[in-house]
């Protein structure tokens, strides 16, 4: 097959950025293609060019007269939109484009998870138990979306009077992101991780895998953090279900990069789960013990090039994915204008942020993939663990700080985290020290301790009225000598020395520890960092709420978000905890519930609607109460 001289990239974000860079080192051309959303989005400046196709990442004829519009000979996909899609694949076939990725037939094969069980199975592949009639079923249960993956469309069941609801929301999910809500239903393994084998295929009938990924870190049955090799593989269960992907992989012909993901139950037994024709968002673990390009091997796989036969792992990577979410109100996406992006040094980052970018409810809320690499699995943590706490972002709620307790959890340490793993998430213990940190950089005034812009008089100590996650208090602080001071936040009183403070930061020993904390304003909005976590607080006004304010009780939406159902009408009595409205953002959805006993009074959005967070959906008329 003749070289390929220019690709189009099907994609955006960290993704095609990460392609182009392959591609420029092989001194292949790249375009990019743009939706009207990601018009100024970094992934249009990398390429060589990049061209605009409307509203969406899904218009198959769209993209294609896009690769003839720059004359691209080769289309590679990236993961997530179109990359499993046959129907793309196929097109581009049709048009003459080389397709970066495997056969169209291949990916039909195995786009659908009953059509790749019953193949899997007779390859010899064991398989999870399903079930084919809910009458028989025994829970646990796992549910799951038979055309796609993501954790969309997938629902654990562990009572029967929780089946029905399950499925229909589960079908539900699966019908809006995949257009199909088959659903399969399987035995829910309990402690079981997830390991799957990174596999290549050439056109000369070679194929090879690449050890192993470990990726049993998970919220949302979606992947945070992943690694290389398994802590929980020996070398006889590694060869055996290295065997068994290579097997699968022969029984339908597999060429260029795929995965197949395994449950490893704590017996020691293993059961197949899916195939994903495509590159992984973890690939960057298996390039970095491995030390191959998995990109430019998929690219060399295209032109007709044959495998390296036999690769060699060497010491340990783990990849966190910094996602703009906030786990302690259950991971719910956080949306907003990136003020400070610093990336951490001494590890790999993949990522499309920068300053000024924008976390929006239309994509994944993958914002970094920060990976470590060391000669040991304990090397690598701690790395990775000092290059998050490095990592500066303002402006969106990440998961920064709850990545590093996972990291430092004893479990994950031990290496004995599994799918149903994840502590919760942790209020920060530093927030006191962000706080006073905070007032005590904002208190620029001429005479220290007169704060400028506030109110004070003679006999008070001057005061700010903040609000930090969901508590509001007021926090003063009393100078006692030039560079001194004590600052009252809530029960706790700080004595506070002042070493310096620069534009955008301050030094400070508080409680005989100095630190220097990173501040940035926005609006009413004042984001601190620190090495041990990051906090975004709020200025309060001092003037009261109105009774008839205080008093009203509405349903607010915890997100940025679309409305997807509304399941109340007005008139209705309604119980705590009944559910309200259904709401969708960064594939993910969230249904709200009433916290009283009353009645809608009123419905104040639509279906289709997009909201704000704390934006008002439902207001209830606590006098009535219900029987």
């Amino acid at each position: 097959m003749p070289a390929i001289r220019k690709i189009l990239i099907a994609n955006r974000g960290e993704i095609a950025l990460r392609i182009v860079r392959t591609a420029r080192e092989m001194g292949i051309r790249a375009a990019s293609i743009y939706t009207d959303a990601d018009r100024d989005a970094p992934h249009t400046r990398a390429g060589d060019e990049a061209i605009a196709i409307g509203s969406s990442y899904l218009q198959i004829e769209k993209i294609i007269d896009a690769a003839r519009a720059v004359a691209a000979d080769a289309v590679h996909p990236g993961y997530g939109f179109l990359a499993e899609s046959a129907d793309f694949a196929e097109a581009c076939r049709s048009a003459g484009l080389t397709f970066i990725g495997p056969t169209p037939e291949t990916i039909r094969m195995m786009g659908l998870k009953t059509n790749a069980r019953q193949i899997a199975a007779s390859a010899g592949v064991p398989i999870v138990p399903s079930f084919d009639q809910t009458a028989e079923l025994e829970c646990p249960v796992l549910i799951k979306a038979s055309a796609g993956g993501g954790g969309r469309g997938m629902r654990i069941v562990t009572a029967r009077d929780q089946l029905d609801e399950a499925l229909n929301a589960a079908r539900g999910e699966a019908e809006r992101a995949f257009g199909d809500g088959t659903l399969l239903i399987e035995r829910y393994i309990e402690g079981a991780r997830h390991v799957e084998f990174q596999i290549f295929g050439d056109q000369h009938g070679n194929l090879i895998h690449l050890f192993e990924r470990d990726c049993s870190v998970q919220r949302r049955h979606q992947k945070i953090i992943e690694e290389s090799p398994s802590p929980a593989l020996t070398d006889d269960l590694r060869g055996g279900m290295g065997e068994a992907a290579i097997a699968l992989g022969r029984a339908i012909g597999y060429t260029n990069a795929g995965t197949v993901e395994f449950l490893l139950a704590p017996s020691g037994d293993f059961y197949f789960i899916e195939v994903n024709t495509r590159i992984q968002v973890e690939h960057p673990v298996t390039e970095l013990v491995t030390g191959i390009d998995l990109v430019r091997l998929q690219i060399e796989v295209a032109e007709g090039k044959r495998l390296p036969l036999h690769p060699r792992m060497l010491g340990h990577a783990i990849e966190a994915r910094l996602n703009a979410e906030d786990p302690l109100t259950g991971f719910l996406p956080s949306t907003g204008i990136v003020h400070a992006w610093r990336p951490p040094e001494h590890v790999r980052v993949d990522t499309a942020i920068e300053p000024g970018a924008e976390a929006s409810i239309h994509f994944d809320p993958l914002l970094a993939k920060i990976i470590s690499y060391g000669p040991d699995r304990e090397a690598a943590r701690r790395k990775l663990v000092h290059a998050l706490g490095a990592t500066v972002l303002f402006g969106v709620a990440t998961n920064r700080d709850y990545l590093v307790q996972i990291l430092e959890s004893e479990e994950f340490r031990n290496g004995q985290a599994h799918t149903g793993f994840l502590p919760p998430a942790r209020e920060p213990l530093d927030t006191p020290e962000h706080i006073a940190a905070a007032v005590l950089y904002l208190d620029r005034s001429p005479v220290r301790g007169i704060p400028s812009n506030y109110r004070n008089n003679p006999y008070r100590d001057p005061s700010m009225k903040l609000r930090a996650r969901n508590q509001d208090l007021t926090v003063s602080w009393k100078p006692l000598n030039r560079d001194e001071y004590s600052v009252v936040c809530g029960a706790r009183t700080l004595a506070c020395r002042i070493h310096a403070r620069m534009n955008a930061s301050i030094t400070l020993t508080i409680d005989n520890i100095t630190r220097t904390y990173e501040i940035r304003e926005s609006g009413a909005h004042i984001f601190v960092h620190s090495p041990r976590g990051s906090t975004t607080l709020t200025r309060l006004s001092r003037h009261p709420r109105s009774a008839a304010s205080s008093q009203r009780e509405t349903a607010n939406s915890p997100m940025p978000g679309q409305v997807l159902r509304i399941l109340v009408r007005e008139g209705q009595p309604v119980k705590t905890g009944d559910s309200l409205v259904v709401l969708e953002a960064m594939k993910m959805e969230q249904t709200i519930r009433t916290t009283i006993n009353g009645v809608v009074q009123s419905i104040l959005v639509d279906i289709g609607q997009l909201v704000a967070p704390g934006q008002m959906l439902v207001q209830i008329n606590a006098e009535e109460n219900p029987e």
